[in-house]
């Protein structure tokens, strides 16, 4: 799967947010939709898995933030780059992102010239996403055999509105709550990754004579911070620390 979709867990945006909403509803810009399993000892299960993987995603993020602060620390536009990872070992994120500011300060850097087609795309379709995500409504939906138990917006300042079936269960309004929660962090949890990725990007730029080298220097740490993610994935599956 692809990565960033992970990141956004159930997230989705923009028109796939509101094609089953009814009419009359809130603008909305994001929906996070759960199916209730059958059994409430399974729910409860599912609820636990979710909230592993997004601690998970915390301390990637954390990992993430310590390296680039590492190499913001001992990068200089004007030295001798820093010694790579072996032949025989893939290029560290360190290595993707120190070759792509060599190629953000060299003279014919522009828009995308500076980075691989693929990855400018990514970038903007992950910040398109962030943004719709808080706009407008984010409507969190807990379901049960398609049927909807209850329905929260959630306001770009924080208010709160709730609907709920008229014979939701006490179980179900419980894990009505417990959805909400986890779709709240997770969406906490893309927001804090935007300002890590917006405050490595200027501490960058301060020591770049490039001009626009802002723009550039974005999708250059957003797919540092991706990388060391994933990295951080593949050794929590092999048990490495």
């Amino acid at each position: 799967m692809n990565a960033d979709l992970e990141l956004f867990g159930a997230w989705t945006t923009g028109a796939a947010a509101t094609k089953d909403l009814a009419t009359g509803s809130p603008a909305v810009g994001a929906l996070w939709h759960w199916e209730i399993p059958a059994d409430v000892r399974a729910a409860q299960l599912d609820l636990q898995a979710q909230d592993a993987v997004l601690l998970q995603d915390h301390k990637g993020i954390e990992r993430a933030t310590e390296r680039l602060d590492s190499f913001i620390e001992v990068w200089a536009p004007d030295e001798s780059p820093q010694p790579k990872s072996p032949l025989n070992e893939p290029a560290s994120p360190e290595d993707a992102l120190a070759e792509a500011l060599e190629r953000i300060r060299a003279p014919q850097a522009k828009g995308l010239l500076a980075h691989p087609q693929t990855i400018a795309e990514e970038f903007d379709a992950f910040f398109r996403r962030v943004r719709e995500l808080m706009s407008n409504y984010a409507v969190i939906e807990t379901s049960a055999g398609s049927v909807t138990i209850a329905r929260t917006f959630v306001g770009w300042t924080g208010d709160f509105r709730s609907l709920w079936r008229h014979d939701a269960t006490a179980d179900q309004v419980r894990l009505h709550r417990q959805n909400v929660q986890l779709a709240l962090a997770r969406r906490a949890l893309l927001i804090r990754m935007v300002g890590v990725i917006g405050t490595g990007a200027a501490k960058i730029v301060l020591r770049l004579a490039t001009p626009g080298a802002q723009l550039l220097v974005l999708p250059a740490v957003w797919q540092f911070i991706r990388d060391v993610i994933a990295e951080y994935r593949r050794a929590q599956a092999e048990g490495i620390s």
